[in-house]
């Protein structure tokens, strides 16, 4: 018997799961596939832009020259210091990918790999989160945009503290506003708390929420699924959720 194809599977999880009330769950190898085979690089839209050139320090420079604004907050962000991590940064992480973007990610904050590129999800975590928006059919360049609800790493990769996430929000929020995504995805506990004031990812994960007019999906951060790769079943589901938004199924294997 020939091994699941992870595409079969996606298909009927999309024919009969969250309409019907089917099970989502998904076998061993197909999850397995899911989450550690390379990224398949998705087609861009034919309105995406191009791959944007890279800025002195090797940082993608924006996708937006339409957009002074993006840019203009992204300096205002680099000069920042209102509260404590401002000091112990190597680099300001504003986002990555596209703020014209129909997707939208919202992480914690940065790591040690992010501080050190000033690019989000850089990482094992980020790796992982590529596989998924892969797996989604997006391409995470041109079809999406990542930010964190902290733009500098605190220290010891703890979670920030209300303190600073309160100092940096304003900035999220206005990130939010340029971008007007037809859907956020809430990578764990962290934006559940600073959006939306609510607790327990583990209840709430995988109910729409709303943040001023636009739908949100709260999902396990991808650190979270790389120590419980159990929970890589639930988070499909509610990627599912999204694609269906979109109308988006996975591309046929060659």
């Amino acid at each position: 018997m020939r091994k699941p194809d992870i595409f079969d599977e996606i298909i009927q999880c999309l024919k009969t799961g969250e309409k019907t009330g089917a099970d989502t769950s998904m076998s061993e190898a197909t999850l397995h596939d899911l989450y550690s085979a390379p990224v398949r690089k998705a087609a861009p839209r034919p309105q995406a832009q191009a791959a944007p050139a890279q800025n002195i320090q090797g940082i993608p420079a924006a996708y937006a020259p339409d957009m002074p604004e993006w840019e203009s907050l992204r300096t205002e962000c680099a000069a920042c210091m209102k509260c404590r991590l401002g000091a112990t940064r190597t680099n300001m992480v504003f986002a990555d990918g596209n703020p014209h973007a129909e997707l939208m990610f919202i992480g914690e904050g940065p790591g040690a790999d992010e501080d050190a590129t000033g690019v989000p999800f850089v990482g094992r975590a980020g790796e992982l989160l590529s596989r998924m928006i892969a797996a989604m059919t997006f391409d995470r360049k041109t079809e999406t945009c990542i930010a964190n609800i902290v733009k500098c790493r605190p220290p010891g990769n703890r979670n920030p503290a209300d303190d600073e996430a309160a100092a940096c929000m304003p900035y999220l929020k206005r990130q939010i506003a340029m971008v007007n995504p037809k859907v956020i995805v809430l990578l764990g506990a962290v934006p559940l708390l600073y959006l939306f004031n609510l607790k327990g990812i583990m209840k709430l994960r995988g109910r729409w929420l709303d943040y001023n007019g636009i739908p949100a999906m709260p999902t396990y951060h991808p650190a979270f699924l790389l120590r419980n790769p159990p929970a890589k079943k639930d988070a499909w589901a509610d990627l599912q959720a999204v694609m269906a938004v979109f109308g988006r199924k996975p591309a046929p294997r060659h």
